[in-house]
């Protein structure tokens, strides 16, 4: 790169930090951190819409190829190797119990660290970021679906629209979870 490239990408970073300042006050004030501001990963099971709690995924990616285990339960597709980590794949359609999508152009791994210890979750479908405001959550019943209950901890609703937090520390602390020879 020559001097000249170098000087011109250094004036172009220096309009862009320029401008962002001068257009910091027309951007929506919310507190990220918490408080009141809930924000979470939408994904689809069985045509239903969950939120993973944000910092409860390190990362989605497509599904990898994997390397069966054998005598393991079904919903246990193999381990994958994710950048030198091992990363052990659970289909949670299969877990739940249902059978898993058809559409696997479509599925997704959402991806939790726990401690360490990586555990991919291959959902149907991710349907993006997602943030609400308080005054958006629900109470009370959010499920009449005694397979899936023990992991919603909370709900939101838009335009008509119910979203169930799936508590991805509640399932990864299942003892069924951790069961996984057959």
């Amino acid at each position: 790169m020559s001097g000249t490239d170098a000087t011109n990408i250094v004036g172009i970073l220096a309009d862009i930090a320029e401008r962002s300042q001068k257009h910091r006050d027309s951007l929506p004030q919310h507190d990220v951190s918490g408080g009141a501001f809930y924000s979470g990963v939408g994904f689809m099971l069985n045509g239903v819409n969950y939120l993973a709690p944000l910092d409860e995924i390190s990362e989605i990616i497509p599904v990898p190829s994997t390397t069966k285990v054998p005598g393991a339960k079904t919903w246990l597709k193999g381990v994958a190797n994710l950048r030198g980590v091992l990363l052990a794949l659970v289909d949670l359609q299969e877990y739940l119990g249902r059978p898993s999508s058809r559409n696997v152009l479509k599925q997704r791994v959402l991806v939790l660290d726990q401690q360490g210890s990586y555990l991919g979750l291959i959902v149907d479908e991710v349907r993006g970021l997602h943030h609400f405001e308080e005054d958006e959550q629900v109470e009370g019943s959010l499920t009449a679906d005694a397979v899936i209950a023990p992991y919603i901890v909370g709900g939101f609703e838009r335009n008509g629209e119910l979203w169930r937090v799936f508590g991805m520390k509640e399932l990864s602390e299942s003892p069924e979870l951790h069961q996984v020879a057959v």
